[in-house]
């Protein structure tokens, strides 16, 4: 590589670098955003409406889901070797060419 390719590729990837860090579409509607309700209020009016239905599914978090108890129908030792199996199974595809 002569030097005028190596000052090239250095410039190059400069100004992809610069681009990167340039803030292009500044999010600036939270700039002056001031909240008229605190945390918990905020956190109240979701649970109200949570529990009367009010809330699409999407807009729950996994933290505002109840915890359900389950119980696995098997044992340790069957998952285990569920798991080594498709372990197997997964190493000899990558062992085949692309396409069989």
């Amino acid at each position: 590589m002569n030097i005028k390719q190596l000052f090239a590729a250095i410039a190059l990837i400069s100004a992809t670098g610069a681009v990167f860090a340039a803030d292009l579409m500044p999010f600036t509607e939270a700039d002056n955003f001031k909240s008229s309700k605190t945390r918990a209020e905020v956190k109240a009016e979701v649970l109200r409406a949570n529990q009367q239905s009010m809330l699409a599914h999407g807009d729950l978090s996994a933290s505002d889901l109840p915890a359900v108890a389950t119980k696995s129908t098997r044992d340790r030792s069957e998952v285990r070797k569920e798991a080594i199996e498709s372990a197997k199974n997964q190493k000899s595809d990558t062992n085949r060419p692309i396409g069989s």
